[in-house]
């Protein structure tokens, strides 16, 4: 006898206990910004003021969400709970900046992202007629893409556009000193991209990122004094071809990144470890036993 194979369903959350919250929590920064009974920080506040707070919260939610002990707790005691709520909080707050300037107010924000996810997802809201027919994540992203450039104005074919036929330069978008380096360089390489300026695989790119290693070793191996300015430029173009290598590859350069501190760290503990056992003060003791016990803190984590 056949077994039939349940049906996965995405539960849908209380929509009356969230609708409550969330009422509740606009309602208590409304009160922050009140004018004469709020609080004098939150009514200092701008969106210029608020930018290194979203900053700062969208980065404690990711190192939680990627951490490797992320906790099964459930409900408000899950630390990526509390986190997502600092980050949502920064949403409404600037929200009710917004509001206070009469532009625009957090029903728009829901409405206005809402309506987006809506629109470019038609395999899952189009309807019968309009259900576009993509089956694989890869697809969803192509299809994505280009109804983000329909509603960007840039339904063109490739290289169709180019700088010289518009006063925005192509890479106007990723030319934004916010972004993290790796996800800027990211941006940057997407764009060249989709115009084919770009190398056809990782190959080409790994051989790229050898040549710029080499060209970086030349400039402090030179028997002169070495000229920082241009170590610190061979070095830019080092984490450059380094991030295009990571796009090619299909690999996120800013988790790689982070993923190489935490197993650093986490060697690093275990080579704490060994120096309390055996009484080794690190801070006055040579490089050749620090050396060694790192070697034995890598054989115990391998």
């Amino acid at each position: 006898m056949k077994h039939r194979k349940k049906k996965c369903s995405s539960k849908m959350p209380n929509l009356v206990e969230a609708a409550r919250e969330f009422s509740a929590f606009i309602k208590t920064i409304a009160k922050l910004r009140d004018p004469t009974k709020g609080c004098p920080w939150d009514l200092d506040q701008t969106h210029l003021s608020l930018r290194p707070f979203m900053l700062e919260e969208a980065h404690e939610a990711v190192e939680v969400m990627t951490s490797d002990h992320q906790s099964k707790k459930k409900g408000i005691h899950n630390p990526i709970c509390e986190e997502l709520g600092d980050v949502l909080l920064q949403v409404i707050l600037n929200a009710q900046v917004a509001t206070d300037n009469g532009t625009f107010s957090i029903a728009d924000v829901a409405r206005v992202i809402n309506e987006k996810i809506i629109r470019r997802h038609p395999h899952v809201f189009g309807g019968k007629r309009n259900r576009s027919n993509v089956t694989s994540a890869v697809q969803v992203k192509e299809q994505w893409d280009q109804i983000k450039k329909v509603e960007k104005g840039g339904n063109k074919k490739r290289g169709e556009v180019t700088p010289h036929q518009s006063d925005k330069s192509l890479f106007t978008d990723a030319n934004t000193k916010t972004f993290p380096s790796t996800l800027q360089a990211l941006r940057i390489g997407k764009i060249a991209e989709s115009i084919n300026f770009d190398w056809p695989d990782s190959e080409p790119v790994f051989r790229q990122l050898t040549s710029e290693v080499q060209e970086l070793e030349r400039e402090l191996t030179k028997k002169k004094k070495v000229d920082l300015d241009k170590v610190k430029k061979e070095i830019g173009d080092v984490y450059f071809t380094l991030a295009q290598l990571c796009r090619h590859l299909k690999v996120d350069p800013e988790t790689a990144a982070l993923d190489g501190n935490r197993k650093f760290l986490k060697r690093f503990s275990a080579l704490e470890g060994l120096a309390r056992k055996e009484k080794v003060e690190l801070a006055k003791t040579n490089m050749k036993t620090l050396e060694a016990l790192w070697i034995r803190a890598k054989k115990l984590e391998n």
